[in-house]
């Protein structure tokens, strides 16, 4: 996960804006609500419609930060089985850590490097993939909705099945080449 926000409105990515420098060491905690105006500055988004709250906890100290995320929320979809739109509960921890370095090296999804001469990084990005990973792989009904699930998916199949005319198969013809080579015989 890289922080490289240049797709991003300047306005809109301040909000997720640390200024790290002006902070003293010890803890300082942050809110965030990641909604479908932070989700449509993604154009590649998977997710369009959510509302997740992230609290997080950062540790500032002499030349690194602690990063602890809390997610919660949910994300809406459609349940792959029978299509109704649904609400998908998540949440999740993430934990980032900044390092404050005379010369930055390249960063890796879990740690991050500043120069001692920046003042602020940015965190939007980090978000969006962090929410991202949140996703299901599969959306469907929860437990307790599942029997109407199945009742719609049912339905929609046994309807779909009888609007379908009936048509018989077409009978393949061989090509004659195949039938001669079925006739070698391999030792």
């Amino acid at each position: 996960m890289r922080a490289n926000l240049s797709r991003m409105a300047s306005q809109s990515t301040t909000a997720y804006e640390i200024r790290f420098s002006a902070l003293k060491n010890g803890f300082h905690y942050y809110d965030y609500a990641l909604d479908q105006a932070f989700f449509m500055q993604f154009p590649e988004s998977l997710i369009t419609q959510a509302f997740i709250n992230v609290r997080l906890c950062l540790e500032r100290k002499t030349r690194e930060m602690v990063l602890d995320f809390r997610f919660g929320g949910s994300i809406q979809g459609v349940c792959d089985r029978c299509l109704t739109e649904l609400d998908h509960p998540v949440e999740g921890d993430t934990r980032l850590l900044v390092k404050i370095e005379d010369e930055p090296i390249e960063n890796t999804d879990q740690i991050w490097y500043v120069s001692t001469t920046a003042w602020s990084f940015q965190l939007a990005e980090y978000l969006y993939e962090s929410a991202s990973l949140l996703l299901p792989l599969r959306f469907v009904c929860r437990a307790d909705q599942q029997l109407a699930c199945d009742e719609r998916l049912s339905s929609w199949m046994s309807h779909a099945t009888n609007s379908i005319a009936y048509t018989p198969e077409v009978v393949e013809q061989t090509d004659p080449r195949w039938e001669k080579l079925k006739q070698l015989k391999i030792n």
